[in-house]
């Protein structure tokens, strides 16, 4: 979908009366379109219970050359680069929600369990979301290994550390030498109950590393943030991109993205390696469990042959893919779909 690009969209994130707003300016559904769509509500199939197929847990560090990726569910991925253990919205957890008991309940165990999961040393947290900001999951990476917490502006009271890091749009720490992480735009919203609406940024993050550079969307709508993106930072060596919890579209739009738009982004970011994130975890949206998997092969086959189709893959949960600049491309003809 194509949107009017506003004036200055992409500065500094607005705030104006305690509240953000998207770049393009769009807002989400408001109460009445939440009722509606509960009322009208098909649901795709979803099965109540998947059991991955175990792979060799990640290594401890990776410093040779390559960034390492591991999808471990939804959100969450492990980034292994020069000798650094990142990880993307850690959600563990078998509920999300304000409240143990209840909430969605994830339909397969995380792929790499909490013990197997290597120290890590920063958390890329996007927003607020329950589906992406898990207390008890934070809790236990606290405690574990302290790591430095990224995320957006006014997150950083929800977060069960003091070790983090409030960050707008455009803002860059460094990680270690020669790693660096900025925070960028999205098209979406914040809020975890009736009175905190859009009152903390949300956004996704660019990792400029010595072997690459890596984008984490977070959840995102489509807009021109994917090209402001690939304006200031040139083409992405890996992109996690999100392609599910899209239907219905007259719903979902300003917020998520579907897998055709998934793929419109990573051509737009002249991403050379692509991973599908978010997912065939949490039943959130009215498309069924392997809905996303299967339109996202549909548009990927559109572009066979074409030097522009790049690499999207749907990498079995828990396996890692090893990313070398100048690579991805010649993997065209080994796409995964599960």
């Amino acid at each position: 979908m194509t949107l009017p690009l506003p004036p200055n969209a992409f500065e500094a994130a607005v705030c104006r009366r305690g509240k953000f707003h998207n770049p393009s300016g769009r807002t989400p559904h408001g109460l009445a379109s939440v009722v509606r769509w509960l009322i009208t509500r098909s649901r795709g199939p979803w099965p109540t219970h998947v059991e991955d197929v175990p792979v060799a847990p990640p290594l401890a560090r990776v410093d040779d050359g390559s960034i390492r990726a591991t999808v471990i569910g939804h959100a969450t991925v492990l980034v292994q680069v020069g000798g650094l253990n990142i990880l993307t919205d850690p959600v563990l957890s078998t509920r999300i929600g304000p409240v143990s008991w209840a909430g969605p309940r994830r339909v397969r165990p995380p792929a790499v369990p909490f013990d197997l999961i290597p120290a890590i040393d920063v958390v890329l947290l996007s927003h607020d979301h329950y589906d992406h900001l898990d207390r008890p999951t934070l809790r236990r990476l606290v405690a574990r290994d302290n790591p430095r917490i990224l995320t957006g502006l006014r997150v950083g009271a929800k977060v069960p550390s003091i070790n983090v890091v409030e960050m707008d749009w455009w803002d860059r720490q460094e990680l270690a030498a020669g790693i660096t992480a900025t925070y960028v735009p999205a098209e979406h919203f914040s809020g975890r109950g009736a009175f905190d609406r859009d009152r903390s940024l949300w956004g996704g993050f660019v990792l400029q590393t010595p072997h690459g550079q890596v984008y984490f969307a977070g959840d995102t709508a489509a807009g021109f943030h994917f090209q402001a993106i690939r304006e200031r930072f040139g083409p992405m060596t890996l992109s996690l991109i999100p392609i599910g919890a899209y239907a219905p579209r007259w719903f979902m739009e300003r917020v998520h993205i579907d897998p055709d738009e998934a793929l419109q982004a990573s051509l737009t970011l002249a991403s050379q390696t692509t991973l599908a994130i978010h997912f065939a975890t949490f039943d959130l949206a009215d498309d069924a469990y392997d809905a996303p998997t299967h339109a996202l092969a549909r548009a990927v086959s559109q572009l066979v042959g074409s030097p522009a189709g790049g690499d999207f893959r749907v990498l079995p949960f828990g396996e890692a893919a090893i990313v070398r600049v100048g690579e991805g491309h010649e993997a065209a003809a080994r796409r995964r779909f599960a």
